[in-house]
Formats: structure tokens, C-alpha cells, sequence
């Protein structure tokens, strides 16, 4: 008898491991050159991140711009992973020379998955989507991104809330508060790569 073609199982992902965007810094001092990305893993520590890829989407598109592939790393024994430019304490992954991390409105997620499955101008997915954020620095929401990315009712996060967006940073407050794909919980602080976060500033207002 005549058969088809031979069709290859897609492989079933696993869960994906406890990971959460922690803490951001894409408004920085002069060209952007100590810009970061925090992931957290609630103090676990050592937790492998293979599988897992962050991706960066430009607001303006609502398409992604950049795809940092995490195998072969891991948190370190804090529970921290910090990707960032080689300047920026503790980073774990230099990915980032000078504006890295584009300044709002955009977004930062974090999903399983890998570099090549998020091409330049891929457009925004929420599938096997791990955790987002979607900040700005004083722009109007992108309701292409928060759609997809938060879940219902999460605000975009503004980094310049204090009006000093260059030396500041977004975080959760309590250090890993809030959950997955919720926002509520960013706080403006001082920058804290690879460590608690400084959350001895107010709330981030909603825009």
C-alpha cells in the first residue's frame, strides 16, 4: 500500500523552569552602556536555563528586535542571571555593547524556546511565553504589547517615573514579588544587577 510522508513528532516541551524578569535597566547614562536584564529564580539558586530564550520587541513594530539564547547557563547560587553590557556588575552574559535594550515602549520577555525560533521581526507571541515586562520612559502605552504579553489589567512599567530615568532602574518590589507576566509589583530604584532589588522607592505609577 502507498504511505505518506513520514511526519516528525514536535518535541513536548517540559515545564519551564521557576524563572522570573526580576529587574531591567534600558535608560542608562550617556550612550546606554550599562544596560541589564535581570532573571530570578526566588533564591533557589542553579537553576538551568537551557531551553529558555529572552527576547526583545520594539514597540513600534510590536516585532521582536533581538533574541538572546540562555543554554548552557544557569542562575548562580543566589538564584541571579544577569545579561547585560561587560560593565554592568555581576553580568553573567554579555550581550550588550551600547544601546542594547531600546528605551520604551517595548518589552522584554522571557520564554522556552530558542534564538532561531524569534528572527528579526518575528511578531509578538505569547506562546510558551515564561514571564514579560513592557516599560517605557514617559510614552504612551502600547496596547499591542500588553495585550499579548501581561495579563489582563497589568500596567506598562515607566522607567523615568521620577523623572531620572538614567540612573535608575525598574524592579519587583518585595525583591521577586508579583508573579509571572504581572507588573504591578516594578518599583523604580537604584540600579542592583545581580542582587536585591532597591525597593526603598514608591510604587511606579500606572501611566
Amino acid at each position: 500500500p502507498t504511505t505518506g510522508p513520514t511526519v516528525t513528532p514536535t518535541p513536548t516541551m517540559g515545564p519551564p523552569p521557576a524563572v522570573i524578569i526580576n529587574e531591567i535597566d534600558a535608560d542608562t547614562v550617556g550612550t546606554d552602556a550599562d544596560e541589564f536584564i535581570e532573571l530570578y529564580d526566588g533564591g533557589v539558586g542553579n537553576t538551568d536555563l537551557s531551553g529558555t530564550v529572552v527576547v526583545l520587541y520594539n514597540g513600534s513594530s510590536d516585532t521582536s528586535y533581538d533574541a538572546i539564547d540562555l543554554d548552557g547557563f544557569s542562575t548562580n547560587m543566589s538564584g541571579y542571571f544577569v545579561i547585560g553590557s561587560a560593565s554592568v556588575p555581576n553580568v553573567d552574559l554579555a550581550a550588550f555593547t551600547t544601546n542594547g535594550l531600546q528605551n520604551g515602549a517595548d518589552a522584554v520577555a522571557f520564554y522556552q524556546g530558542n534564538d532561531t525560533d524569534f528572527p528579526s521581526g518575528t511578531a509578538v507571541t505569547a506562546t510558551n511565553l515564561i514571564d514579560a515586562i513592557v516599560y517605557d520612559t514617559n510614552d504612551s502605552d502600547d496596547t499591542g504589547l500588553l495585550s499579548v504579553l501581561l495579563n489582563p489589567g497589568e500596567p506598562q512599567v515607566n522607567e523615568a517615573a521620577n523623572g531620572t530615568a538614567d540612573v535608575e532602574s525598574i524592579g519587583r518590589c518585595p525583591n521577586g514579588s508579583g508573579g509571572a507576566m504581572n507588573t504591578t509589583a516594578y518599583t523604580t530604584g537604584n540600579p542592583s544587577p545581580g542582587a536585591d532589588n532597591d525597593c526603598t522607592s514608591g510604587p511606579t505609577p500606572t501611566p
